[in-house]
């Protein structure tokens, strides 16, 4: 079969390949990959020489996004069969350390991820847990399925905001995952979620999502978005959710916030920079910082989210490729502000 692969970080040590297809488990299914969307952020640090992610172990098949068709079961298998529509959780844990036993597996020390240190869905076929297979409706479309991860881990950031009712939130950033994040929020116990970004397109997408109240950032000036939002709200904010993964900006939301207010750090910080933030600040208005990493047994509600509309999935995806043309649609995303999530087809219908 064709497949992506890293022998090690950096383009130049990649190409799309003919491996062996993936052997079947008896506890495993073999699934036909119809939809895999890019993560920007783990792809490019895939694609960058002496870069790689946290999790990578090399050689490996990127790709932790992924939707399609069951075309092989293991003889311990009974929920599926050969076609069945599916999107797969790319998470596998040990199950029997100190935090799985304590059903944190999120925490588990030996965390294995499809697309990083597994082989994941950039290819024509991938082996995935049978418990880890989820069925999609056929009101779902591939493209939409194969968001279940980034949805799946939106929606434990969504957990550890601990929405109060009538909070008001502010996400800052409007990639795929400010715009999940949103959406999400948006049917929350928030009684209103404003987006901060600083590229109009992508805000007008969000206004079609269901998110009215937006705000255009100056990323030289930040006194543009902070005077409007001060504007309607003197005080500050309750919650702010930041999706851009900057330093500077995770540093001056803490300013926004109100007395006792909240900030959660969704996206990863891709450079080598130190987060500081104002301890007195900090002390004197009793706020609150924290992080939220990836996801663990949230895709069955990912999936919900996706097909009864709280999430609009197939709004998200603005470019799609053949595997063949993974290079071209992985520089479309990094290099093109008005791409959201671009998605890789290794075989057609």
């Amino acid at each position: 079969m064709k497949a992506l692969v890293y022998d090690k970080p950096g383009r130049k040590f990649s190409g799309i390949r003919e491996v062996p297809y993936p052997i079947c488990g008896d506890d495993d299914v073999i699934i036909k990959v119809m939809s895999a969307s890019i993560c920007k952020g783990v792809e490019h640090d895939h694609d960058r020489e002496n870069v790689g992610t946290d999790l990578a172990v090399y050689p490996v098949t990127p790709g932790h996004e992924f939707s399609g068709y069951i075309e092989e079961i293991g003889k311990n298998v009974t929920k599926f069969q050969k076609g069945d529509r599916v999107c797969a959780d790319n998470t596998e844990y040990c199950g029997d350390c100190y935090y799985c036993r304590k059903e944190e597996s999120n925490y588990c020390p030996t965390f294995g991820s499809l697309g990083h240190n597994i082989d994941g869905g950039f290819a024509e076929f991938v082996r995935v847990k049978k418990e880890k297979v989820f069925p999609i409706p056929d009101s779902l479309s591939f493209n939409a399925a194969a968001l279940g991860e980034p949805v799946a881990c939106c929606l434990h950031a969504v957990d550890r905001c601990e929405v109060k009712y009538g909070d008001v939130v502010a996400v800052i950033g409007a990639g795929p995952m400010g715009l999940i994040l949103a959406q999400l929020l948006n049917h929350s116990n928030a009684s209103e979620v404003i987006m901060i970004a600083s590229t109009q397109s992508k805000l007008d997408m969000a206004q079609k999502m269901g998110i009215q109240n937006t705000i255009l950032m100056d990323r030289k000036d930040y006194s543009v978005h902070t005077d409007k939002l001060k504007e309607k709200y003197p005080l500050g904010v309750d919650l702010i959710v930041d999706a851009t993964g900057s330093v500077d900006i995770i540093r001056h939301s803490m300013t926004l916030l109100k007395k006792g207010g909240r900030l959660v750090q969704y996206a990863v910080v891709h450079s080598d920079e130190q987060v500081s933030l104002d301890p007195r600040l900090m002390f004197n208005n009793e706020l609150t910082y924290t992080t939220s990493f990836c996801q663990s047994h949230n895709f069955g509600r990912a999936v919900e989210a996706l097909n009864d509309g709280r999430v609009k999935g197939d709004l998200l995806v603005t470019h799609e490729y053949t595997l063949d043309q993974f290079y071209e649609a992985l520089d479309e995303n990094v290099n093109n502000r008005d791409s959201i999530k671009v998605v890789i087809h290794p075989n057609k219908e």
